[in-house]
């Protein structure tokens, strides 16, 4: 396949619906980037052409720290394609599967960055369709990047989130399943987040199980408390999860809200100036 211009690219090494992704390399600053490409069967499908076009026309719009950025776009031999920073980076679920939990101030700065970058999606009309650790890239510790590809919508989208669940399994939240609750919004981004955060916190979801049992006890309120996985953490970390994952979306906090609450959690004094266990003085 030929490259973009200013660019190098590797075979694609993932696909999906409307693209193919390669690793490459922008010729004159030598970085790494990831192209996605329109596939070459869909050159003459115009709905998947379109679907391709807004996808990289709000790729493309999205300019955050906590936003995998968009560094080029163009059309090569026909086919339309966008850059990106790279995918190399490892992902928050690698991160969790170590044996060992991160710090609590690395936790809630992970979980701060997720918020702001949803903060941001909503100031744009936008909704990130999937909040998981595999969609959440670490660059560095306590930076997380929200990959962009397939996943930020149009909030007007999220009422028909439910045929296609906005979050999977672990991290659905309640409204996703019954249709009592109200119409899905980005609350449910908030819900995924406290899902996250609980998990940074305990090692586990709130949730364990099948998709399937995991949507079924979201949708109950069925979550094991954070309380009971780890009993020996500060009230404001049980609060504040709490809060997160409120299963009436009603008085669940907006991104805004959350990332206020967040921020508050990384500056209680003993949480961002934890004890130090101190040596006892030799007697003499």
């Amino acid at each position: 396949m030929q490259a973009p211009e200013g660019f190098s690219i590797e075979p694609a090494f993932a696909k999906d619906r409307t693209g193919t992704f390669h690793r490459g390399v922008q010729s004159k600053l030598n970085r790494p980037v990831t192209v996605k490409i329109l596939r070459s069967e869909l050159r003459d499908d115009k709905r998947a052409r379109d679907v391709f076009l807004e996808e990289r026309g709000i790729v493309a719009s999205l300019e955050h720290p906590n936003l995998l950025l968009t560094i080029a776009v163009g059309e090569v031999d026909g086919l339309p394609y966008f850059v990106t920073e790279p995918l190399a980076d490892a992902t928050l679920a690698q991160a969790l599967s170590g044996e060992e939990l991160p710090a609590e101030t690395v936790a809630v700065a992970i979980a701060i960055g997720i918020a702001r970058a949803l903060v941001y999606l909503e100031e744009k009309g936008l909704i990130y369709k999937n909040v998981r650790p595999p969609n959440v890239l670490l660059p560095r510790p306590a930076s997380p990047k929200l990959l962009t590809f397939r996943h930020v919508r149009s909030v007007a989208e999220a009422p028909r989130f439910r045929a296609t669940p906005v979050q999977t399994g672990a991290y659905c939240a309640p409204e996703l399943v019954r249709k009592d609750l109200g119409d899905v919004t980005i609350k449910a981004n908030v819900y995924a987040l406290g899902g996250i955060l609980y998990e940074l916190l305990a090692g586990v979801p709130p949730v364990v199980g099948t998709s399937a049992e995991a949507r079924a006890a979201h949708a109950e309120g069925r979550l094991r408390p954070l309380k009971e996985v780890r009993p020996f953490l500060r009230d404001r970390a049980y609060v504040t999860v709490g809060r997160l994952l409120s299963h009436d979306p009603a008085v669940r906090p907006g991104p805004a809200e959350a990332l206020r609450i967040l921020d508050e959690y990384a500056n209680d004094p003993l949480v961002a100036n934890p004890l130090r266990t101190r040596r006892r003085k030799r007697r003499r």
